[in-house]
């Protein structure tokens, strides 16, 4: 089973944030990639075969492009949550350590 170990959690949301960063950047080259693609269906520029089965390729690769930006999304919640769930976690073992050392204090 995969695992994911945090072992610094600051570097870790650097590296969510820049994921986050990244979707808008993914949006905007798919939306060039459309213009493209609307540009290759035929003109008087640029017609026949080769042209045909370059916008049919295009076509078929670009039913990827929101699934793409939609899996990395996801993948960003799940890190998020991840890091949320490992801080509420590191603060509540912090908690019941602080709580046990205050049990076995013999000064107390």
């Amino acid at each position: 089973m995969n695992r994911i170990e945090i072992s610094d959690p600051v570097k870790f949301e650097e590296i969510i944030n820049r994921l986050e960063a990244a979707v808008p950047s993914m949006r905007n080259t798919f939306q060039s990639q459309m213009k493209t693609q609307v540009d290759m269906s035929g003109n008087a520029v640029w017609k026949g075969k080769a042209q045909e089965a370059l916008h049919e390729k295009h076509e078929m690769l670009s039913r990827n492009f929101e699934p793409a930006v939609e899996g990395v999304e996801i993948y960003i919640r799940f890190l998020r949550k991840t890091l949320e769930d490992y801080k509420a976690l590191d603060k509540q073992l912090e908690a019941k350590a602080e709580e046990s050392s205050n049990q076995l204090n013999v000064n107390s």
